[in-house]
This record gives structure tokens, C-alpha cells and sequence, in this order.
């Protein structure tokens, strides 16, 4: 099935929308009958960088999950999501592979973006016209050129989160909090691709010499609370194999840092010391794309298996057929790299022909979600597509292999966005695609499935009550009595819930990590 290309399905899905809009403007009833309320207070402690995890998740009398909440964790290729973003999800009764699509208006940024998030704002990047980045405003439903909050500039690697109630943000060698600085510029060399997590900044750190150059990863001890700048010569440092490693994606599991370099390093940290799971080795293919907290480990999307592997303490290890191929496309480098979880499933993003597929942990069971463009038609005589055409103009060979580079669950939508294999600049020379084929190519997909709704929190220095309310036409996530966030549910299934059993603490975001307390379930 083609995702471009609306089901029956999606076609109820679109219409019903539009009736149940109708009804609710003129002549609805605003105060439905409430089917279920899930309720905690929750603690999720300092705010550190640390991966706060599922606040529960729900059975039906088979066993089946019909609901649950939590903040997902995910490093895709550039950017970390935001992981002040919760997201409570109802499966529906029936039908529950009905999706909808809509293409947003194009971001103009050349063949390639990368998606990030902050205050339930999307931003795309590209490398493209010196790092340009433009803001999707929702409201006038275009791309407006707006940097986020508190960064000058941002290369892939660098970014901005929210910490607590402040803002952390890396940029062009630097790093700042509420924007006070609290890492000065290296005197000699770069820093980049940072993240932060378990109360420690990490970042990269080259030097490009041909006599004494050197690549270092550093794990720096910082906390809001501490005045002053970071002293690198502190930090707890691992030298690299080669020069010039980098990562795509960082990662955490329980109280341990993972980075994957482009040359196939697996190292991470355990909190006081570094450790090689897996040497370098720039004679063998091996990167991992994408990094996500994944109910009781934490998953990497690797190239060029364009398999899953898994985390879980001691070693990483692949999985078989996570996830499958599309029929019909080759079996050589494949790359997995962007993973989200949206509607309580595993989405993964998959090159070069940017395959979208959904795996149902209670079936045990991938879904095609199609591809994420029309053209060309699949075929497994050649690896990526256009090569012919790459060849012909002097690029490389894999130039035009098709790339899911983002998803992000924003509102009761999945925002998606696609690539070349870089973010390279259009040239109109390249007449073998159409305007409306070339404008796949760097383009912002949104995708909705009956269900799932993120909002933001306001961070609580301490308990705060969070609610998720079920009723007959709408879901709705509550914080201290004020509501978040709201959208419209059909075909509920009342009698799952009434029969469900509610476990609290673990999920499909990882286990919880904060504390909570008055749990109430239906």
C-alpha cells in the first residue's frame, strides 16, 4: 500500500473528522459522557537529561494493550527529541490500521530536512544555505525562518531542550543554559554533536592535525545549579580510534550513556568510567542512525543491516528481520534510521526507499505503512533509486536513495520528514524528476492515526497531577486540574476498559524513572 495514496479507509477517517468537527461546532454535546480517567500524582525528579519512561499502560481481558502514557526518549540522526512532550494513546476498537495523510506546503530548504522539537514547535533543518532552519506555524500553515529559543545558529549535532523550567542549548562550539555560558569554545579544534543526560554533558571534541591531531569524547559533570564555566580538564575522557569519529545518535539505558561513532565504535558510559562494547573499525560498515528507549531496552537503528539492534547491558545485538523488507527492493545497504513511537507502536523509518513500517508488540507483528514517496517504482536490479541518473550528472551512485529523516508526535499527529541521501542544494539541471516528484525530496509529511495525543507539560519542581480522560468523542491529558491538550476519538471501546488492568510504571517509553503516587484507573 502506498502511503500517498488514501484507503477506504482514510477516507471514512477524513470524513468522519469533518462530520464530527461539524457536530461539536453546532449542536454538540460538549460535556460527553467521561468512559475512563487515568490519574497519578508524579515526581519526575531533577530534571538531569535523564529518560523519565512510561506512567502506565493498560490490558484488556486479553491481554491486548488499549491505552497508556508516557515520554518517549529519541535520538533520530541531528536532533533529540523533546522529552518534556507526554503522549497518551487509546487503541481503538476496530480498524486500528486506518491512517490518514496530509503533505504539508513544502519547506523550500533544497532536497533535504532533519525535524526537531521544543515547545511543541517543529522545526526543520538542512545543511543547506548555512545551516538554514524555519518553524511550522500551524496557524497560517507555512514554514517561517525562526531559530528556537537562545541559539544564534545551529549545525547537525548541536540543539536546544528544555531542562526543568530553563532551556539548554548547544551551538557552534559552545554550550549555554538559560543563556548563561557553561562551555567556552575549545582553544584549539571543535566541539560537537552533544547530549545531555544523567547530570553530564557529553560531547565530541577533534582536532584535525596531521602530527598531533586527536578525537575525545568528554563526560563533563554539570547541574543547573553550578556557577561558573566547565572545566574540560575534569571531564572523564576516552580517546577515539581514528580522527574525525562521529555519531549519528546518542542513547541511554537505566543509569548508562551509548554513542555510536561513524566508524563503528560502541562505547558508553557507565557514570564514572568508559567502555569499548565494540572497536572501531573504518574497514567494515557500521552506524547506527537512531537511538529510543524501548519498554525494557534501548534500541539502535543500524546501517547497513537496516535492522534494529538492542541494548540491555553488556552488549549490543541485532534483530533479525526488525524490520522486514518490502518485496520487490535489494537487500543491500540498508539502513534504518529514524525510529519514534506513536499511537503505542514502534515506527521505523528505513533507506533507500524509505520504507515506513509499524511493529504491534501484542501480535508480534510489522506493518507496511507504505513509502514515504510515489516514485520511482520499487525494483531490487539496482540498490538505490536514480542511480543511472546520479551517474549521469557526476554525483554518487546512492546520491538520490530516499531517506525518512524525522518523526515526531506532535498534537494527535506523526510529523515525518524525508531526504537525499544529504541535504544538498536543488539544481533545475536535474530535469529527470518533476517539480511535484522533486519536492518529495525534502518534504514534511503529517500522518494521523485515530488515538494518540502529545502535549507538553509545565514542569513541576515536584509532585504534579496528571490526568488522561477518556470520553465518547474526545481524549484529553490534564496537568493541576488545567487541560493540555484535546482531540477528537471515535469508536471507543468502552468494555476494554471496564475489564483492562492497569500497570504502572512500565510501558512501551521504558520504565519509569521518577516517583508517583495515587494511581487511579478505571
Amino acid at each position: 500500500m502506498n502511503l500517498l495514496r488514501p484507503t477506504n479507509s482514510v477516507m471514512f477517517l477524513r470524513t468522519l473528522s469533518v462530520v464530527l468537527c461539524f457536530f461539536c461546532l453546532f449542536g454538540g454535546d460538549v460535556q460527553a459522557e467521561e468512559l475512563a480517567r487515568f490519574s497519578a500524582v508524579v515526581d519526575l525528579g531533577p530534571d538531569r537529561g535523564q529518560s523519565f519512561g512510561s506512567i502506565f499502560e493498560a490490558r484488556d481481558s486479553n491481554g491486548r494493550v488499549v491505552a497508556g502514557a508516557g515520554f518517549m526518549d529519541a535520538y533520530n540522526t541531528r536532533f533529540r527529541g523533546d522529552r518534556h512532550t507526554l503522549q497518551f494513546f487509546i487503541r481503538p476498537a476496530a480498524d486500528d490500521n486506518a491512517f490518514a495523510i496530509k503533505r504539508l506546503p513544502h519547506p523550500d530548504l533544497d532536497t533535504g530536512v532533519y525535524l526537531f522539537d521544543i515547545d511543541e514547535k517543529l522545526h526543520a533543518w538542512t545543511s543547506v544555505r548555512n545551516n538554514s532552519v524555519r518553524r511550522w506555524d500551524a496557524v497560517s500553515e507555512r514554514w517561517v525562518g525562526e531559530l528556537p529559543p537562545e541559539v544564534s545558529g545551529l549545525r547537525g549535532g548541536d540543539g536546544v531542550m528544555r531542562l526543568g523550567k530553563g532551556t539548554l542549548s548547544f551551538s557552534q562550539n559552545k554550550a549555554t543554559c538559560n543563556g548563561r555560558p557553561i562551555l567556552a569554545p575549545p582553544t584549539e579544534g571543535r566541539y560537537y554533536c552533544f547530549y545531555y543526560a544523567h547530570g553530564r554533558l557529553f560531547f565530541y571534541h577533534t582536532l584535525r592535525d596531521d602530527s598531533r591531531g586527536f578525537t575525545k569524547i568528554h563526560a563533563c559533570d554539570w547541574t543547573p545549579s553550578d556557577q561558573g564555566v566547565i572545566d574540560v580538564s575534569q571531564a572523564v575522557t576516552l580517546d577515539t580510534k581514528y580522527i574525525g569519529e562521529t555519531p549519528f545518535a546518542w542513547g541511554q539505558f537505566k543509569h548508562e550513556v551509548l554513542t555510536v561513532s561513524n566508524q563503528g565504535g560502541v562505547y558508553t558510559f557507565d557514570g564514572s568510567t568508559w567502555k569499548t562494547l565494540l572497536e572501531a573499525d573504518n574497514t567494515v560498515s557500521y552506524q547506527v542512525y537512531s537511538m529510543l528507549n524501548f519498554h525494557d531496552r534501548l534500541l539502535l537503528a543500524q546501517y547497513p543491516t537496516g535492522n534494529l539492534f538492542e541494548y540491555g547491558g553488556e552488549k549490543v545485538t541485532r534483530i533479525e528481520g526488525w524490520p522486514p523488507r518490502l518485496p520487490g527492493v535489494s537487500k543491500n545497504a540498508r539502513e534504518a534510521q529514524t525510529m519514534s513511537i506513536y499511537r503505542g507502536d514502534l515506527f521505523v523509518g528505513v533507506w533507500p526507499w524509505a520504507e515506513l513500517w509499524r511493529y504491534d508488540r501484542d501480535a508480534e507483528r510489522w506493518h507496511s505503512m507504505g513509502r514515504m514517496f510515489t516514485h520511482p517504482e520499487i525494483t531490487d536490479k539496482r540498490t538505490h533509486p536514480y542511480e543511472d541518473e546520479a551517474n549521469e550528472y557526476g554525483l554518487v551512485t546512492n546520491h538520490w536513495g530516499q531517506r525518512i529523516t524525522g518523526m515526531i508526535p506532535l498534537g494527535d499527529s506523526l510529523m515525518i520528514s524525508t531526504s537525499s541521501k544529504g541535504t544538498y542544494e536543488w539544481k533545475d539541471k536535474y530535469d529527470f524528476l518533476t517539480d511535484p516528484q522533486r519536492r518529495e525530496y525534502g518534504a514534511v509529511v503529517q500522518m494521523r492515526m485515530p488515538g494518540n495525543l502529545a502535549a507538553q507539560i509545565q514542569w513541576k519542581d515536584g509532585p504534579t497531577k496528571l490526568e488522561f480522560v477518556v470520553k465518547a468523542d474526545r481524549v484529553s491529558i490534564r496537568q493541576d486540574g488545567k487541560e493540555l491538550a484535546a482531540t477528537m476519538l471515535s469508536d471507543v471501546d468502552v468494555a476494554s476498559f471496564h475489564d483492562s488492568k492497569t500497570t504502572w510504571r512500565e510501558g512501551v517509553f521504558g520504565k519509569f524513572s521518577g516517583k508517583l503516587a495515587s494511581q487511579i484507573a478505571p
